[in-house]
Order: C-alpha cells, then structure tokens, then sequence
C-alpha cells in the first residue's frame, strides 16, 4: 500500500509539469503578441502560478511554493499594466522554470536540494522593478531534510487512511491480480470506442439507403412485370406471335437477373441491418466496460486535502476542524482532476472569507475551533461536491459596495437588487472583497475559475446560506466525460439536444394558456408563474415563432438550482445517449453551446447547456411575446404489432411505442397474430418467443415464407439468452434479437428507429 503523501506527490508530478510547460508556452506566445495584447495570456500564466503554488502547497514543498507566490505576485502588476513583461523578464522567468524543474526533480530522487534563495531573491527584484540579479545554475544544495520527500521514503500517518493506485492510473483487478495500466492508454482507448459507436451510427444510415434500394428494387419488379404483360399482349392482338414469344424469352431472361438483383440486395440488406446491430450493441457493451474502468474513488485526488486545509489554517492562525466524507464515491478519473483546481479554491476561499479567527468567534459566543467540510455524494446521475464552512456567511454588504465601487450596479440600483443575482457577481472575474493580498486570497481569481471549471464540464456552481451560520458552496456535474442522456428537440427545422439533467419537466400548453405580464410572455405551470420565451429566438434564429399543432405549444421547463424557466419548441424528438464532442465553441462562462453530438443521419446536433440558458434568460432585458405558427399536416404514424402472451410484457410495450408516437396492435399468440397481419397492414413486428399454439419462431417461418408478409420487419424480444436461439432466430430472418434481461426502452426504440 502506498501512502496519501506518496500518492499527492505521485500526482504533483503530473501536475506541477502540466503548470511549468504552459507557462512556457504562453511565454512563448506573449513574445510574438503586439504591445497591448495578449491580456488573455497573462490572465492564464497567472492563474497557472497560483494553482502550482496551491499544488506545491498541497504536498508540503515550501520552497516551490515561495517561488510561485512570488510569481503570482509578479503577474498582478504586469496585468495591472504597473510594469511590461519584456524580453529580460521573459528570459528570467524561463531560468525561474528551470529552477523548479531541478529543484522537483532532486526532490524527487531524494537527492539534496538545491538552494532557491538567489532564485527568490530576483523574483523580488523584478516585482521591485529593480535589476534582477542573475539566477545561477543551482550547484549550491542545502542538506535533504530529515525525513525526504521521495516517495519511497516516508509512511503514511497513522490517521490518514491508505489507499490504491495513483490518480492517473486505472486497476484492473482479476483474482488476486492487479494490472494497471497508463491513463493516456486508457483514454485513447476510451477515445477509439466513442469512435467505433460514431462508426455504427454511420451504418444506421448506411442501411436505411439499402432499404430504400430495397423498397425501391420491389417497386421496379412489379412495374416491370405490368409492363411486359402489357406489351406482349399488344403483339399478339396485331397477329405478331413470333415477335411476341421471342420478345417474352428476352423479358424471362431479364426478369431472371432482375428477380436475382432484387434477392441479393434484400440478403445484403439483411445481413447489413443485422451486422449494425450486433456492431452496436458490442461497441455500447464495450464503452460500458471502459468507462467502469475509468471510474476511480475520490480518495485517490482529495485524500491528502483534510492536512491540507489544517495546514493552511495553521499557517494563518486560525483553529478548524476538518471533516471529509464521500472518499469513497466515485467518478470518471478527468472528472476528478477537473475539480481539483475549483475544490482547492473553495477551501481556500473558505479559510479566507469564511472561517474568522478565534478570538472574533468567541465574541460572537462561538466556538474558537472552526468547521469546514468537504462531502462528495452522488444525486440524479450527477456527482455533487458540497464545501462548507460555519464562519461568517455570505457578506451581502461587502459585495455590494464592491459592486457599486466596479460600476457593476448604481447605488440604487444595488439595494434594489435580488440575493441571488448580487451573489452572482462574486463570480465575475477580478472581483474580490479581500481588503488585503495574502497568501491565500485577494486577487478575485478563485471564484471565476470555480465558474468557468465547471461550465465547460457541463456543471453548476451554487452558493448557499447554511444554519445556522455559515457557506455552502454546492457543485453538481456529469459523473463522467464520455457520453451522456440527451434529449432530443426540434426548432426551425433543426435538432437540438439537452443534457437531461438540466430538464425538469415537459409541457404541452394551449396557446390562448400563455399570457403576458410587462411585455413579457408567462406561463402558470406546475403551480407557479413562470417566464417563458421561444428557444429560437434565444438562440437569435431568426424567424423566432414556435410552430405548433393544433395549437398546442411544446414547452421544456430547464432548471438551474431553484430557477426555473420555460422554452417553447416546435416539437420533442427522443432521448438517447451521445457522445458529446467540442466542436470549437469555448466552453466559458456566457456560452449556451457545450458542444456537438452525431446523429444517425449523419448530421450535427448541437448541445446546449441549459444552466447556461436559465441564466441568460434570467439577465435578458429584451424579450418579445411568444407568437405561434401551425405545423403543416404530419405524415402517416407506423403501425406496430406486439405479439405476446404476457398480458403485462404486452401492456408495458404497448405504452412505451404509444409514447413515442407509433400506433399499436396486439397479440396473444402467433396464431393470432397472422391473422391480424392477414387483415391489417402492418410495418413492423415485436413478438415473443415462448407462447402457446404458435410460438415466435413459428411465427418468423410463417410470415417469411408468405409472399405478402414477407417484407414486413420483425423483432425478437425474448428471455431465452441461449446464443443457439439467438442464432437461430437471425438464421430465420429476425431483424433483430433483444433478450429481456437486458431490455430497456432505449434499446427497443432505437432497433425500431433504424428498421423503420
């Protein structure tokens, strides 16, 4: 077993070089930028010395801890404009880099550590704005501490729990053998999957041309044999028999390729739909498996975090008892390292803002010891983060005035304004309450990174009171990175979709229901008043009607914490889950569009971030009133027959494909159901296996080998998992094999959406 503090320094590693190679590289980049460029730059190098110095912090490693502070420190004032960042200072901060790179790598060893003092020394020069001495080569180490850092050399204290693998490894456990392997391995692997299933979405497209081919191959043999009828009969009215019978050996012949071709297509046919679906099935069992695999306990990154935050209290002179809880939950391994970064801030934003000293808490009749927590748990799908503390609360004051003070809100404007949107602004970037720049807060970066963490990892940031005193700070964000449950919408002709956890319900409202308040459309749902707007015309589409049917709105009711609003759409599509993939629209604050997903035509949809959307709807100052169009006719519903001998298995079918739209039949038994099928046209066939008088397989060989049914689609859901039933079932033409073990509506009505 290896220790916490191996494990934080094992990761630090990663870490730490992560940090020192992109400040090199914005260094780079800010070397070719004109002279007042390049502000987005400086803001990330900053940021990227404040998170190594929380890093360094972390794992106990002072002296590149000193070196970072004073870097940050450096950065405020060339962001502030007080100095310029130019070629001398860019060439000192390269060797500064490379000071922390040897400094790290003996550390490391276990080996004697260099001597940072001349390193500091010039850091404060250039913040002085003094010539900076030349930083050395480090050739002149202090003796290794007592107790060295390396990994191998130091326990694990008595009451912090040890732990398995390393963040950025994943274990495999077979028996008693543990296999681990590289993460970069494992995502690429991960990576490859999406790409495989991306594929078999492809091939969903690939057969539904094949069995319009096929339709199409059927319609030109019934014309063709019409035709030949026609003309042969002709000839021999005129009394041309000779020409008749030759003509009628050259249709024969050809009428022979012809019936050929169309055979062959319906076989290849066949055989495509079956192959997409096995392929597809094996590649969701697939990224199944690897991204169980990908998912690690909290532990292995917060671990270490309780000593941390005792530390840093220590270090300022404050008493805090520390509780973590939820170790044990887990999350894809990316998740987890996205959060560090914002969970690090918030502890420290806590210490900071929150807890008070002990002498000010015992004036207030508190306990002189503070409490801060950390709990990881996991709600609705989604991992959720909560870091508490009992000190002062949210300084509603305080933010106001600095509101004002940035021009943010008037005076008056200030006192008007609701709780929550004044707590909104403490995310803005720069904005801080600290009166003065310490080592752990003051410089207004926390929060804002916090917000924007979390909005490209498709999360919410949410700040609570707590009682009966104190913070909450509540994170909520995607277990994992991979896929998620989308909801499929429709708007100006195009898909959109949702993730699902930022949808709470579904409506359909009449549209004299849709009232107006101040120029503004609402609507009374689910007992309250709500806004509501037309997502074209959030999205700046142009025409922004909502097209209906029979006058009846579709609305999406999103939510963001306790805000809800609604959006009108032209129409509800499907839920399913994709792979959401960054399409080049930044994730940051602002951004309603999280990326993109592939469709099964091959096209596009765009992923909306619905917390996003609640947001922006909620600061839009122009807003029109909703106005309705009527949706042209629809086409003709498919009919669906359901042959089963479970009155349950067929009712429980029979209402998930009516939801979906489909019309449905239904059947005891095979018997049965040839019979309907000889007196109603039906487009496709769900039927079980084990049933009396004529069971599923009797059924398949019935209709296949009838001329007239033969062409109809049929689907066998059965509990029989044996692979010589599946085998068989294919063999006698099934065009698709579902085992009711593993039956879920997702994976029903998406064999019935690539048949039909």
């Amino acid at each position: 077993m290896i220790s916490i503090r191996e494990r934080l320094l094992q990761a630090f590693q990663i870490e730490y070089r992560e940090h020192v190679d992109a400040i090199r590289t914005l260094l780079d980049d800010l070397g070719q930028k004109a002279d007042g460029s390049g502000l987005a730059q400086l803001d990330e190098i900053f940021r990227r010395a404040h998170s190594l110095k929380g890093a360094s912090r972390a794992v106990d490693l002072p002296a590149i801890e000193e070196i970072s502070h004073r870097m940050e420190a450096l950065f405020v004032k060339v962001r502030s404009g007080q100095m310029p960042l130019d070629r001398e200072m860019a060439t000192g901060l390269g060797r500064v880099l490379d000071v922390i790179e040897d400094w790290v790598a003996a550390n490391s060893a276990g080996e004697a550590l260099p001597d940072t003092a001349a390193t500091v020394a010039a850091l404060e020069a250039m913040i002085e704005g003094r010539a900076a001495p030349a930083i050395p080569a480090p050739s002149l180490p202090v003796p290794a501490p007592s107790a060295p850092s390396a990994p191998a050399s130091r326990p694990a204290p008595a009451d912090e729990p040890q732990s398995v693998p390393a963040p950025t490894s994943a274990t495999v456990i077979r028996a008693e053998e543990t296999v681990r392997v590289r993460a970069e391995h494992l995502d690429r692997l991960l990576r490859s999957t999406n790409e495989l299933l991306t594929e078999t979405m492809n091939q969903r497209q690939v057969t539904h041309s094949m069995i319009e081919i096929d339709r199409g191959l059927r319609e030109f043999e019934r014309g063709w044999r019409r035709a030949r009828k026609g003309s042969t009969s002709v000839l021999r009215e005129m009394g041309e028999y000779e020409r008749a019978a030759a003509l009628e050996r050259q249709y024969e012949a050809l009428e022979l390729t012809l019936s050929a071709l169309t055979r062959d297509t319906h076989a290849v046919r066949r055989q495509q739909q079956r192959t997409g679906w096995s392929l597809r099935q094996l590649g969701n069992d697939l990224q199944q498996e690897v991204r169980q695999v990908r998912m690690v306990p909290a532990d292995g990154i917060f671990g270490g975090f309780r000593k941390m935050v005792r530390d840093l209290a220590k270090s300022v002179g404050k008493q805090v008892e520390v509780q973590v809880a939820g170790l044990d939950v887990e999350a894809d391994r990316m998740v987890l390292q996205g959060l560090k970064d914002p969970v690090m801030h918030l502890l420290r934003n806590a210490l900071s803002h929150g807890v008070e000293t002990p002498a000010e808490r015992e004036a207030k009749g508190k306990p002189a010891m503070a409490w801060i927590g950390l709990r990881f748990d996991v709600s609705e799908g989604r991992l959720v983060v909560l870091i508490e503390d009992d000190g002062r609360g949210v300084d509603f004051e305080a933010i106001r005035r600095k509101a004002v003070e940035r021009n943010l809100f008037s005076d008056a404007e200030s006192f008007d304004i609701d709780r929550q949107s004044l707590i909104d602004v403490i995310f803005d970037p720069g904005f801080s309450t600290a009166r003065v720049v310490d080592d752990l807060s003051g410089r207004g970066m926390g929060l804002s990174v916090v917000r924007e963490a979390m909005a490209m990892m498709n999360g919410t940031v949410q700040v609570q009171d707590r009682q009966p005193a104190g913070t909450c700070f509540r994170l909520s964000l995607p277990l994992t990175v991979s896929t998620q449950r989308l909801f499929l919408v429709e708007c100006q002709g195009h898909v959109y979709a949702l993730p699902t956890e930022g949808v709470d319900r579904l409506y359909r409202v009449r549209a004299e229901d849709v009232g107006a308040i101040e120029g503004k459309s609402m609507v009374y749902l689910g007992g309250q008043q709500l806004p509501l707007l037309s997502l074209a015309h959030l999205l700046a589409l142009g025409e922004s009607s909502v097209k209906v049917t029979r006058n009846v709105v579709p609305l999406v009711v999103l939510k963001n914490g306790e805000r809800r609003v609604a959006v009108a759409i032209d129409g509800f599509l499907s839920i399913r889950e994709g792979l959401v993939k960054d399409i080049g629209v930044p994730g940051a604050r602002g951004s309603m569009v999280a990326g993109g997903v592939l469709l099964e035509d091959g096209d596009i949809a765009l992923v909306l971030n619905p917390f996003e959307i609640v947001e922006t709807f909620r600061k839009s100052g122009s807003v029109r009133v909703l106005t309705t169009v009527e949706k042209p006719a629809e086409k003709r519903v498919p009919v669906i027959l359901v042959v089963d001998d479970s009155l349950t298995t067929r009712t429980l079918e029979k209402s998930i494909l009516e939801a979906h739209g489909y019309q449905v039949r239904l059947a005891h038994d095979g018997l049965e159901a040839l019979g309907r099928l000889r007196a109603e046209a039906v487009d496709l066939i769900i039927s079980d296996i084990q049933m009396p008088r004529l069971d599923g397989f009797g059924l398949l060989q019935a209709v296949k080998s009838d001329q007239t049914l033969k062409s109809i689609p049929l689907i066998l859901v059965s509990s029989l998992e044996a692979r010589e039933d599946r085998e068989r079932g294919l063999a006698l033409g099934a065009d698709a094999y579902v085992v009711k073990r593993k039956f879920d509506q997702k994976e029903l009505l998406e064999t019935i959406g690539q048949i039909l």
